[in-house]
């Protein structure tokens, strides 16, 4: 079945990177970012995410309810972290508000397993078209939080550099309206996203653009974000097409790193721009993609075929309930490899007070803390390279049968819910 884009809508910077909106600390590496245009300056946390939506839904002129999907890094940024995924306040004033739909939460791949998520609904018959929405804003705290792991980059430069030593960071919010399409040449169409977890590092990117199976990309738009060693390992993957001669692109050095909403820019911008092009996506955490979108596609995607990779053990944490997490999933490890593995995480995890000094996170803490961390543990531990899924936000809702859609589609789902809040949370396996 072919699933195509019927339209597009953008909230984004407009190529200019100006100073950071809040005064910037003795630590900061980098002092500058992308903010989306025609955005208050003075909007922050909840207020700001809403106005980058209401833009993006205004640009694609949409206005009904139509099915959504919902993805974010960090959502709203809340200065109380537990509360920076809860729906009631992200889609206030909009005709989801009181959905309580959950947040597909996996670093800057976010986006793109939400479209994975799209394309389960659209083929199983469970919605007859569904719009997919990413967003992340600037805030101080993520600012700080990437300072902390030193991957921001002083100023914006060339991607995919010897001298890279990181990011600018940008906002956006990116919205597609997905439909089912029978060969229709006039709507840019999507094959796949193909979905990866590093089990080793850097093993995942290679293992989706084999899957996919691209032929004859005019373009790559890839991620070239930095550090270099990530570029290399980025490269290495891509190298291949590169060698054939296909251009290579990153909407970085226009929009800045604009995390979760990242990968669903690259595809907004090839549906808009090119014949045929190949988008690849790694998250700081693992989650890999890889996905081919145009007028013409020759892509031959075809399930991946998972198999039991060795165990990783996982070094020192220091959040408690990851602890356990990553204790309990050795004994709960199915004897096959699912399809698609899901963590249903009611409130994202908040760092033990031993993990801030002097004010700051340790950077171990700021990955712990990150939504997508924890569905990426239990994939390690058990040596899983497919698929890992997580949503923040109300376990209960069950956005449009998304569970069931997988598993008629032939997909062995595992999921695992982790209730509760603070260090009191209950874990629920393959539910």
């Amino acid at each position: 079945m072919t699933i195509a884009i019927n339209g597009i809508g953008l909230a984004t910077a407009q190529g200019v990177a100006s100073e950071l909106p809040w005064g910037a600390s003795k630590w900061n590496v980098s002092r500058m970012c992308y903010p989306a245009a025609e955005i208050d300056s003075s909007l922050s946390g909840v207020a700001r995410w809403q106005a980058l939506i209401k833009r993006a839904l205004a640009d694609l002129g949409e206005s009904r309810k139509t099915p959504l999907l919902l993805a974010s890094c960090n959502g709203s940024a809340d200065e109380h972290w537990e509360d920076s995924f809860a729906p009631s306040e992200l889609l206030a004033d909009t005709p989801w508000a009181d959905d309580q739909l959950p947040v597909f939460s996996s670093s800057c791949a976010s986006g793109i397993h939400a479209l994975f998520a799209a394309r389960a609904l659209l083929t199983s018959g469970a919605v007859d078209e569904v719009l997919v929405l990413a967003v992340d804003i600037l805030a101080r705290s993520n600012h700080e939080n990437f300072e902390n792991l030193r991957v921001l980059a002083e100023r914006p430069s060339a991607p995919w550099q010897s001298t890279s030593t990181g990011f600018i960071l940008g906002e956006a919010a990116v919205v597609l309206r997905l439909v089912r399409a029978d060969n229709d040449d006039a709507l840019p169409i999507v094959h796949g996203p193909e979905l990866a977890s590093d089990v080793f590092e850097y093993d995942g990117l290679s293992s989706v653009i084999e899957a996919l199976s691209p032929e004859d990309p005019s373009l790559i738009l890839g991620q070239g974000t930095g550090p270099y060693a990530s570029d290399a390992a980025e490269l290495a993957a891509l190298a291949a097409f590169i060698d054939k001669g296909v251009p290579i692109s990153t909407p970085l050095t226009d929009f800045g790193h604009t995390l979760g909403a990242s990968s669903l820019l690259s595809i907004a911008l090839a549906a808009r721009g090119t014949k045929n092009a190949l988008v690849t996506c790694r998250a700081l955490n693992g989650a890999c993609a890889a996905t081919c979108v145009g007028k013409v596609s020759h892509a031959k995607a075809q399930r991946r075929k998972v198999s039991w990779q060795k165990s990783v053990i996982p070094g020192p944490l220091m959040n408690p309930t990851l602890r356990r997490l990553a204790s309990e999933a050795r004994d709960y490890r199915p004897n096959d490899p699912p399809e698609v593995l899901i963590l249903r995480l009611e409130k994202p995890l908040a760092p033990p007070p031993e993990a801030i000094i002097g004010g700051r996170l340790l950077p171990s803490a700021v990955l712990e803390i990150t939504p997508g961390f924890a569905s990426q543990l239990i994939a390690r531990s058990w040596g899983y390279s497919g698929p890992a899924l997580c949503l923040a936000g109300n376990v209960d809702v069950n956005p449009y049968g998304l569970t069931y859609a997988l598993r008629e589609s032939g997909a062995n789902v595992f999921q695992v819910n982790l209730r509760g809040s603070g260090d009191n949370r209950a874990i629920e396996w393959n539910v």
